[in-house]
């Protein structure tokens, strides 16, 4: 995937076989190929384990490039037109599916059902990733803490504990992403923000490097200005150590 720019990333879901008819039940990490040749044929792929979205591609490739009939795959993200394509690399003909949340996910919104073709390219921007125009990360606060908590009617006792630090958060993006950001993957569970995909982890002695952790919470949507131009949103999001 290439990148332009600051970004945020979401982890998928999944948990599970990697293939097979199982695998099609998952929320938003699974997508399928069926060949035109062997029609009756279709291949489940997805993580073990969540996975970075641009992570999660490269699973799914690899085991369709296994386990699909005659198909070697690729997946792209377009950056510029927010478009993610699947492609076919040996001309096979193939249709991609995708059950529950996983068309949104992927951006594949389109009627999938029928047609055959090399590549295909999705109708809308994917959940699991968005371009920034800007974003603001605080300095890492302790949210460490061990406490002793009493829990309902006083029937149990035990000590809650963390370790981990907490970065205060603001994007900004334009409003053509708004709609990337409102589908919630981006502001819940696990995320990635970095600059041109930075490989290298922010601490006290790399403070421009990626943040990977929890949203512990999200605030409300608001607009930048008065011309409907740019968006930001604040986020807290907590690092483990």
């Amino acid at each position: 995937m290439a990148d332009n720019g600051p970004q945020i990333m979401a982890y998928c879901y999944s948990e599970g076989p990697e293939s097979g008819a199982s695998a099609e039940l998952n929320a938003n990490s699974t997508m399928m190929t069926i060949e035109q040749a062997t029609p009756g044929t279709t291949d489940y792929a997805r993580p073990t384990e969540p996975e970075l979205f641009s992570d999660q591609l490269d699973t799914i490739r690899a085991e369709w490039d296994l386990s699909a009939p005659a198909g070697l795959y690729s997946f792209t993200y377009d950056d510029g037109a927010r478009r993610l394509s699947v492609q076919s690399e040996n001309s096979v003909a193939f249709r991609p599916q995708m059950s529950g949340t996983s068309a949104a996910w992927f951006g594949f919104t389109q009627d999938l059902s029928s047609g055959w073709a090399t590549d295909w390219t999705a109708a809308s921007a994917p959940a699991g990733v968005a371009d920034l125009f800007a974003v603001e990360v605080a300095p890492a606060e302790d949210a460490a803490r061990v406490d002793l908590a009493e829990y309902r009617h006083g029937r149990a006792v035990a000590t809650v504990w963390g370790n981990r630090q907490v970065h205060r958060v603001k994007l900004t993006f334009r409003s053509s992403t708004k709609a990337q950001i409102e589908a919630g993957y981006l502001t819940s569970g696990r995320v990635r923000i970095w600059q041109n995909g930075d490989s290298t982890v922010y601490s006290a002695t790399n403070v421009d490097g990626y943040i990977d952790g929890w949203i512990g919470a999200a605030g409300e949507i608001t607009e930048d200005g008065d011309v409907g131009g740019l968006w930001t949103i604040s986020l807290v999001v907590g690092v483990a150590r």
